[in-house]
């Protein structure tokens, strides 16, 4: 919150940062290079992130440090939960606490991420994986980090006639439904769905129920019977338009960052 402040510091520390013939060693140090990029600062010389090199070796299992921790040193971390409070709204953000709130956190990170470098090193060697970890894996981290940072831009006129066009056709669609239904309902509603379906219409003789007794109207399940009623493939395209407006066309505008009029994804590896 105190930018010019944090400027300072970190200028202090640019030289060190940038200083190709020293490595860096870090968990997730995709986030740390897009962070000091904010403040001019270009982490540069060999890397070593001990996510990525976990990923290497167990790609199927986490790879967050509170895990590795327990899973490589037997040692239970300080949960962000006791600083910034439950995920939630009532949560905090870090920049509101003070360094000597969170100086024990932030030295426990740095110190257990050497510790895991240590030994995830030694295991990439053991294991044949070195020659992927450093000549593959480890450059494509900058390369993921430099494309956040690009972020992408969006048309946002072209996805708001794209609303009003899936919009009135939902509607036209909804029309249609109502009249197959000869009554209207809640589109969105599994149980109305599976009355109208299954206990007026009667489209099929046995319908799937769930443990409570609501009929099934999953998209696996109305797929399978679509060709028994037309209603069953206007409430599917009813669905995908509703999908696609919620995920996608009325949801894409509200995640540009207002300083950069883009979107920044994130890109895991």
């Amino acid at each position: 919150h105190e930018r010019a402040e944090a400027q300072k510091i970190l200028d202090q520390l640019k030289e060190i940062l940038e200083d190709e013939t020293t490595t860096k060693v870090g968990q997730n140090m995709k986030y740390d290079i897009t962070v000091l990029a904010n403040y001019g600062i270009e982490v540069k010389g060999k890397m070593f992130d001990t996510m990525i090199a976990h990923y290497v070796l167990q790609p199927e299992l986490y790879h967050n440090m509170d895990y590795l921790a327990e899973t490589y040193l037997g040692y239970e971390t300080i949960k962000i939960e006791t600083l910034i409070g439950p995920r939630g709204k009532g949560q905090r953000n870090m920049r509101d606490l003070t360094g000597t709130q969170i100086y024990e956190y932030a030295c426990e990170d740095a110190d257990v991420t050497l510790k895991l470098k240590n030994i995830l090193e030694a295991e990439l060697k053991r294991e044949g994986c070195e020659k992927l970890f450093h000549e593959i894996e480890m450059p494509l981290v900058p390369v993921l980090a430099h494309m956040e940072r690009n972020g992408a831009r969006i048309n946002t006129a072209s996805l708001r006639e794209t609303s009003t066009l899936f919009t009135n056709r939902m509607h036209e669609i909804e029309e249609k439904i109502y009249t197959l239904a000869g009554e209207p309902f809640n589109i969105a509603s599994p149980r109305q769905v599976g009355d109208i379906l299954f206990g007026k219409l009667k489209i099929v003789e046995k319908p799937k129920k769930t443990k409570t007794g609501q009929y099934v109207t999953s998209e696996e399940v109305l797929t399978q019977v679509q060709h028994k009623h037309p209603i069953v493939q206007l409430i599917l395209q009813h669905r995908g338009l509703k999908k696609l407006l919620g995920t996608y066309v009325d949801a894409l505008p509200e995640l540009i960052n207002p300083r950069t009029g883009k979107i920044h994804t994130s890109y895991n590896q």
